[in-house]
């Protein structure tokens, strides 16, 4: 399918510049994380200024704790259940040119209500796929029992999806912290992150999962230096559970646990701003979650994706979907062995101890053909208009 202009509305007296994004927290940081991501960049590209409709700000303080002096142009407000105080907030605002429902949350009935008196353009912002249906989907109108019609916009890997999120300086600043040893030391004692590490160094931001007792196992057996750092707290809890781990091991931010050559270290959680970086100093990566996966997408690194698990493993076909696109010019041995660990990853394979080890081997011994693909993958998704550039085409609304 052909990428396509879906150019269906312009404001019309040039006077509204409000946004309106509305978010409710069901997978932890996921959910706000891609809001705040795209409410940045809708005030930073269409220069809007964006209204944050949030039921968990708690998750958004610890996510970005400097959000309340980061972006002037957004304004977060509390998302509550309550009509009569919904209507008392709605009173105080500008009407809005742009609504946004993120992952089909449903608007509460006076924001609707509203909306039919000012038409603004509506989109659900759906989940990340590359799942072919979704590109057929992507920007299509539904009718609406109020009579406004909904878009849906699918953000994806093909030409003719809804792009991914990415600042307009992204390779510039990821150029500039790549080159300069000072400004990486510099992160690093920000953090207390170590300033040095052994063999590779992996970022490991993954969910709770029985597979981490056995993959620490093969990282063992393979008998090369490994370093870890471990993001959040389920990996951990996870090697604690099974008895990898002393019980009193890596309980603080900076503590460090050796398993022969494999070296694992608790790091602190950082805000979303400061993800980008922990990427940027990692030989490789396993990441989870929607802003985290396309963070590693464009940092250009190897890496694992540990998908969030749906009822009747419909995340396979969602991760097989990605997959599959991505390696389509990766070498076979590289294909194959990336493959096998994904799944194992992800519960969809059934390796043997020793099987992982031989696979995981295969794939260290093709590293350097994997590290090729995986960036010229990211060099052509680089090269694709982004999400926001696509959403300026469809809606008229200007681009910075």
């Amino acid at each position: 399918m052909q990428s396509q202009d879906f150019s269906v509305y312009a404001p019309t007296d040039g006077s509204a510049t409000e946004a309106w994004v509305f978010v409710r927290v069901i997978d932890n940081f996921g959910d706000v994380g891609v809001g705040w991501r795209l409410s940045c960049l809708l005030a930073e590209l269409l220069c809007l200024r964006v209204r944050l409709w949030i039921d968990d700000l708690g998750a958004l303080d610890r996510l970005v704790p400097e959000h309340a002096g980061y972006q002037p142009q957004i304004v977060v407000e509390t998302w509550q259940d309550d009509e009569a105080a919904m209507q008392r907030q709605l009173a105080a605002v500008a009407d809005p040119v742009l609504v946004i429902e993120t992952f089909g949350c449903d608007l509460p009935s006076a924001v609707q209500a509203r909306m039919t008196e000012c038409r603004p353009l509506w989109l659900n912002w759906e989940y990340l796929t590359a799942e072919d249906w979704a590109v057929d989907l992507h920007a299509m109108p539904s009718l609406q029992a109020n009579g406004l019609e909904k878009y849906f916009w699918f953000m994806g890997v093909d030409a003719a999806s809804g792009g991914l999120l990415r600042e307009a300086d992204y390779l510039a600043k990821r150029t500039a912290f790549q080159q300069q040893v000072s400004m990486q030391q510099a992160f690093r004692q920000q953090y207390g992150l170590p300033l040095q590490h052994s063999g590779q160094l992996w970022l490991v931001f993954a969910y709770a999962s029985v597979c981490w007792p056995q993959w620490m196992a093969m990282w063992r057996q393979a008998d090369a230096p490994m370093t870890l750092w471990l993001a959040g707290g389920q990996v951990v809890d996870s090697l604690r559970a099974a008895q990898v781990i002393a019980p009193d091991a890596l309980q603080q931010d900076g503590d460090v646990y050796v398993l022969d050559k494999l070296t694992l270290v608790r790091i602190p959680f950082v805000p979303q701003a400061a993800f980008d970086r922990l990427l940027w100093l990692a030989d490789a990566a396993i990441v989870r979650g929607e802003d985290s996966f396309v963070r590693a997408l464009w940092a250009g690194l190897p890496f694992f994706w540990h998908i969030y698990r749906q009822d009747d493993d419909a995340h396979l076909h969602k991760l097989h979907a990605f997959w599959n696109k991505a390696m389509a010019g990766w070498p076979v041995g590289v294909r194959g062995a990336f493959m096998a660990l994904s799944d194992d990853l992800n519960g969809a394979g059934n390796l043997d101890g020793l099987r992982r080890v031989e696979v995981w081997q295969d794939l260290y011994a093709n590293w350097q053909n994997w590290v090729k693909a995986a960036a010229v993958w990211s060099e052509m998704l680089h090269a694709q208009d982004s999400a926001l550039e696509k959403l300026a085409r469809f809606s008229h609304l200007p681009l910075k």
